[in-house]
């Protein structure tokens, strides 16, 4: 029988874990679309089987790296939002920066 240290020690390595290949992959779909995607167009852009997408996507939401909005669009929460902004996949904020040194 496992004790609670065992499972909160599992917990914590499983919040370490970094996104894996297709998870990254989604995130950065993500962070390069100016708009939350619905499942059927994440899986279209990426070649994803629909298995697949709802997989990583349940990954990417239980890690909060995404989140699920109105008419089952998927977007970046906060976690993924920091995480395509640190990988340059984050339009939104590349786009931001000619503005701001035109403005220096």
């Amino acid at each position: 029988m496992e004790t609670s240290t065992e499972r909160g020690s599992r917990s914590a390595q499983a919040d370490r874990q970094a996104p894996g290949v297709t998870h990254q992959r989604i995130l950065r779909v993500l962070g390069m679309t100016q708009r939350p995607l619905q499942s059927g167009e994440l899986e279209n852009a990426l070649g994803l089987v629909t298995s697949e997408a709802r997989s990583a996507c349940k990954w990417l939401t239980d890690h909060g790296y995404i989140s699920r909005g109105a008419m089952a669009c998927w977007s970046l929460a906060d976690k993924g939002r920091a995480w395509a902004k640190g990988q340059s996949a984050l339009v939104a904020e590349r786009l931001r920066a000619p503005l701001q040194s035109a403005n220096a």
